[in-house]
């Protein structure tokens, strides 16, 4: 699992996973930015297998359509992009150290030890990113996601006998946060959460600018558990992070015939649209019609 490509080489292209098909897109970040091209594609039959840990493992096969597309479309041009998958293939938590070690290498090797104790059931080897959050008192976290190393190599391998270097792979809703928050914080006036609930996951978010201060991920349940969550939440951002309030909250919303219960929260939420970010007027339509191409979109823009 990688983080995103420097702003100067990240590529148009762009994958995203989910459990039945792949949808690319080429991202046009020029002015106005949106999605020039997106196809979905199901896997063929008998391309996707399953890894030990539940999470799948992906053949050059299960690829091949999709890129075969991509290539046609740029002209042969595709030789790097970013791959997406959705939140529920990962476990993405905040981790709490008393200090934070100066290597990577030894950043690892703790954080490997903390998760061992923090996710006893999982057996699978990880792969982990991590980035540094807003401490809380004295304590220093880092937002880690960790992910079935089998299935991320999968993943690469199957994009690499296509010809594509893989050169960001991640969960959709980190790819979110970093590559809209430069635009949210900017619209903020002060905190904000950005809301994303997919299949088989739902994530908060609560940043300060463009640093996160809360974030949890939990399995996708009846609509009154995600309302706990949100409560939970906005509970410890208050009383544990000295939370001075929301103003704004940002939903991207996989089932979008759902409803959040808006006076509960503590001001109303927007969905994420085009007009946040000066798009084309054909953005909100192909992201209604599927969502995975906001994660997708912001794995380019802004970068």
């Amino acid at each position: 699992m990688t983080l995103p490509f420097l702003k100067p080489v990240v590529p148009p292209h762009v994958f995203c996973l989910m459990a039945d098909g792949v949808t690319y897109a080429f991202v046009n970040r020029k002015s106005p930015a949106g999605i020039s091209f997106s196809q979905n594609f199901p896997y063929p039959p008998n391309t996707v297998g399953t890894g030990a840990s539940g999470t799948p493992l992906f053949s050059a096969a299960a690829l091949a359509p999709a890129v075969e597309a991509a290539r046609r479309f740029s002209q042969g041009r595709l030789t790097r992009a970013s791959v997406v998958f959705p939140d529920s293939w990962a476990r993405i938590l905040p981790v709490e150290l008393d200090s934070i070690p100066s290597s990577d290498e030894s950043i690892r090797e703790m954080v490997l030890w903390k998760l061992k104790k923090l996710l006893p059931g999982v057996t699978a080897e990880l792969e982990i990113v991590h980035v540094e959050m807003a401490p809380a008192g004295e304590q220093k976290r880092l937002l880690v996601a960790a992910a079935p190393a089998e299935m991320l190599r999968s993943i690469e391998a199957a994009f690499e006998e296509k010809g594509v270097r893989v050169g960001a792979l991640a969960p959709a809703s980190l790819v979110l946060f970093e590559g809209l928050a430069p635009t949210l914080s900017a619209k903020s006036p002060g905190d904000y959460a950005l809301i994303h609930r997919s299949s088989g996951s739902i994530v908060f978010i609560i940043a300060r600018g463009e640093t996160l201060l809360l974030f949890r991920q939990r399995p996708s349940e009846e609509e009154e558990g995600h309302e706990q969550e949100l409560r939970l939440s906005l509970s410890y951002y208050a009383e544990k992070l000295n939370g001075q309030g929301l103003a704004a909250i940002y939903v991207h919303d996989q089932s979008p015939a759902e409803s959040w219960h808006a006076e509960r929260l503590p001001v109303p939420p927007q969905r994420i649209q085009g007009r946040l970010f000066s798009t084309d007027p054909t953005f909100d339509e192909r992201i209604v019609s599927r969502p995975e191409l906001l994660p997708g979109f912001a794995a380019v823009y802004g970068r």
